[in-house]
């Protein structure tokens, strides 16, 4: 409960002094007395002045102000502006357009804050690439070699949906076990529609529907973002953030071994150690199996 407070006053009083940042510096920009710049309401607890304005921390910490010279329409809040300010920094005797450029400061401050988050997040982790829907392996007497699926098709239409996702695909099986879903691959040039009947699975009383084909997921960096405790990964001391590639290239694709065999994968790690592994992969989902080399 605490949590959640401190959570809102600290992100209530961003937007906020964002906000006013942003009257703030369109207002010195125009050259009109910014008398105060307040993070936080309320008595005045420390600050410094520099030049003719007073960047202050007040008591209570829902927002902030900023005080311009001449505007005097939020003193009983701000308090009362000085009164030897001259007439060509006072912002009430300014030309109209300026006042409304002040005054749409800061909504402009807000909105490029908004954008900013997310750009930030890209740069710093990236955007998530969504590949073609190609087969990269498929299952011997599965699903999608029944069906007629061969490694290198790729997908353009399924269950009805014009050049469908991964993640429509696999939910669409997921939810129809059993039964037949109607695809299109496209295959040297080729059109060939197909009918995949996704393999039944029973598990804690639930029952999903898979394709017995393991997608191509192209050069995406493949790295390991958890380690579950006691099993062969963990035995063979791989971390979070470990890039896995087999030894040719560290894309998604290098490393997807034919379902039903042994397949050796590195990790990298700072290019300090590198540990092997192997993978067996049944329905969509990977078994792993470690062994971790002889000094």
């Amino acid at each position: 409960m605490i949590i959640n407070i401190l959570a809102f006053i600290f992100i209530l009083g961003t937007a906020v002094v964002l906000h006013e940042f942003g009257h703030f510096i369109v207002a010195k920009l125009l050259a009109i007395r910014v008398e105060t710049f307040s993070v936080g309401f309320g008595p005045r607890l420390f600050g410094k002045k520099w030049g003719q304005t007073d960047y202050r921390v007040s008591a209570i910490p829902l927002g902030g102000y900023v005080k311009l010279g001449g505007d005097e329409s939020n003193a009983p809040i701000e308090g009362a502006g000085s009164t030897d300010i001259p007439e060509n920094e006072m912002f009430n005797l300014r030309p109209r357009w300026q006042r409304i450029l002040v005054a749409l400061a800061g909504p402009v401050m807000n909105i490029i804050t908004a954008l900013a988050i997310p750009f930030a997040g890209a740069l710093m982790y990236g955007v998530p690439a969504t590949p073609a829907p190609v087969v990269s392996a498929v299952a011997r007497g599965g699903a999608a070699e029944v069906a007629g699926l061969k490694s290198g098709d790729q997908i353009v239409s399924f269950n009805g949906t014009e050049n469908p996702k991964w993640n429509t695909i696999r939910g669409d099986a997921l939810l129809s076990p059993g039964q037949p879903l109607q695809l299109i691959v496209e295959r040297n040039g080729e059109r060939i529609p197909l009918t995949l009947t996704p393999t039944a699975v029973t598990e804690d009383g639930e029952t999903a529907g898979f394709l017995d084909f393991v997608p191509d997921y192209g050069d995406v960096p493949v790295l390991v973002r958890e380690i579950e405790p006691n099993t062969p990964a963990a035995e063979a001391q791989h971390q979070s953030g470990d890039s896995a590639f087999d030894g040719e290239s560290p894309g998604a694709s290098s490393h997807r071994p034919a379902l039903g065999q042994e397949h050796p994968i590195r990790t990298d790690r700072n290019l300090q150690r590198c540990c092997s592994i192997s993978s067996k992969a049944r329905l969509g989902r990977s078994i792993w199996h470690a062994r971790v080399p002889q000094p």
